[in-house]
């Protein structure tokens, strides 16, 4: 199913929000289908997972490939018989795209904390560069996964010309308060972590604990007691699955590129440029995601409408933790096949 997949370099330096430019941004990505102008559709991953969204499956608990298995495909909402879906890698994460594991070509060493904090901002550029440079002057929509999903409406904020639609799945305007102070303190407990170094640990070194230790915390989060209960056969063993997936996760996410991925997360607030948007857009929340909670997606919802936006609130009842909403596409199917089918 895959047609292409590879690491594009962009020809120009990528301005950045907080100041100066980043010079020799390389943007990892993989495509569905072939491609066909303005029936591509461009997918965004969730904070911890890859543009791998078919696979294949790694060989640990922590599995950041994959993840768009029930929504790519016959039958599914994108459906590569008939839609070029292209799923990139964000800036700053550590699967192919500029990150802090990617080598200086100036000093052949990893780029480590030189490289500056990011914002969903910069990572919207870097995708509309790279569509760019692959001649998609206008997709029919983008879709994203949580940050992914907020990455998705700055694009569209930002470059209003660029898509036609966006499907924003749990994800809203911000995290909920609490959370965007609790997953922002990841960088702190890092940084007090003596195996971080400042950032100069050796490569595959680093802060394994306090990794594993926000990992799980960050887990605990996404997956609630209804939906763990439901897949495992008793808490113990949802508790022991949430703890390999951590160790993993310790041992494959580099920990620099962990601070800058939550921080871009933690700090984003879409309120003042959801009027830029032109798109429509379908918002999808879980009922019981803590990330995107329903009443925060329908006032991200009201404030697009109020803007004037032709906006669409769908709600997934039962198991909607954040962790979820992938795992169970079906009942997201209709919404999106339709939402997609009256673009244009």
């Amino acid at each position: 199913m895959i047609q292409a997949t590879g690491t594009h370099l962009l020809t120009v330096p990528l301005p950045l929000e907080e100041g100066g430019l980043l010079d020799g941004t390389q943007v990892a990505y993989e495509a569905y289908g072939e491609p066909s102008g303005e029936n591509s559709v461009v997918l965004l991953h969730d904070v911890a997972a890859s543009h791998r969204a078919m696979g294949p499956p790694e060989t640990s608990a922590y599995q950041p490939s994959g993840w768009g298995r029930e929504l790519i495909g016959e039958k599914r909402p994108l459906d590569p018989s008939s839609l070029h879906v292209l799923s990139v890698n964000l800036l700053g994460s550590p699967f192919g795209t500029t990150s802090p594991i990617t080598e200086d070509p100036f000093t052949g060493q990893t780029l480590g904390p030189a490289l500056p904090l990011l914002t969903t901002l910069d990572m919207a550029r870097s995708v509309s560069a790279l569509m760019r440079s692959m001649g998609l002057r206008r997709v029919r929509a983008m879709v994203g996964v949580g940050l992914g999903g907020l990455v998705a409406l700055r694009l569209a904020a930002l470059f209003p010309e660029m898509t036609a639609g966006v499907v924003a799945i749990g994800a809203a305007r911000a995290l909920p308060e609490p959370l965007r102070e609790r997953i922002g303190m990841f960088h702190q407990m890092l940084w007090m972590d003596p195996e971080y170094k400042e950032g100069f640990y050796r490569l595959g070194g680093g802060p394994h604990r306090t990794m594993r230790k926000t990992r799980l915390e960050y887990l605990k989060l996404i997956y609630g007691r209804e939906y763990l209960t439901a897949r495992y056969r008793d808490i113990d063993a949802a508790e022991k699955a949430l703890e390999a997936d951590a160790d993993d996760f310790a041992k494959t996410f580099d920990p620099n590129a962990w601070i800058l991925m939550c921080t871009a997360y933690a700090g984003c607030d879409l309120t003042e440029v959801l009027p830029k948007v032109q798109a429509k857009v379908l918002l999808i929340a879980g009922a019981s995601d803590v990330l995107a909670p329903p009443a925060r997606v329908r006032e991200t919802y009201h404030l697009l409408t109020a803007s004037g936006v032709h906006a669409r609130y769908h709600e997934l009842q039962g198991a909607g933790d954040h962790g979820a909403l992938l795992t169970e596409t079906r009942r997201m199917h209709g919404p999106v096949k339709d939402f997609l089918r009256r673009l244009r």
